[in-house]
């Protein structure tokens, strides 16, 4: 489990062109998701809050709950070019890219960016990109977007 103490001294810190904020990052591994999902934490004045690491412990311990639903979304959004391939992309595992967890942000306190890849024609590599807002431990909103930086 993440302590406040331990993401200040094992992840490195990256200020911004504003002084008083920037962000702590590290990488972690999600057995079965992927080979290393980046870990952003959001602060200011070099600060995080211990409710941004209960929020990604808590995370950690449940993310499986949420699964069925980030895998039904990614099924009911294909495109028709798609379809054809559904079996291929459902089989196909789901890796976690991005886990952020915002300082201060109303709206959502966890981001997962995650998604899959499927081979069309069997050399081109597509990927589907899923952005998952949490809230207070659940799912807010899910959103297949080509720009995952951006909100739902």
């Amino acid at each position: 489990m993440l302590t406040v103490n331990k993401v200040k001294t094992d992840f490195l810190y990256k200020g911004s062109l504003k002084k008083d904020s920037g962000l702590y990052y590290n990488s972690s591994v999600f057995e079965g998701y992927g080979n290393l999902c980046d870990l952003y934490f959001k602060s200011k004045n070099k600060q995080i809050n211990q409710e941004q690491v209960d929020t990604y412990n808590d995370f950690r311990k449940h993310f499986e709950n949420f699964l069925p639903e980030i895998e039904r979304y990614i099924l009911n959004s294909l495109k028709n070019s798609e379809i054809d391939l559904k079996d291929q992309i459902k089989n196909n595992d789901l890796t976690f890219d991005i886990i952020e967890i915002p300082l201060n942000v109303f709206k959502y306190d966890l981001v997962l960016v995650c998604g899959k890849t499927y081979k069309k024609f069997f050399f081109i590599t597509r990927s589907i990109d899923i952005r998952v807002e949490f809230k207070n431990g659940r799912i807010k909103s899910i959103q297949r977007k080509k720009d995952t930086t951006q909100d739902n």
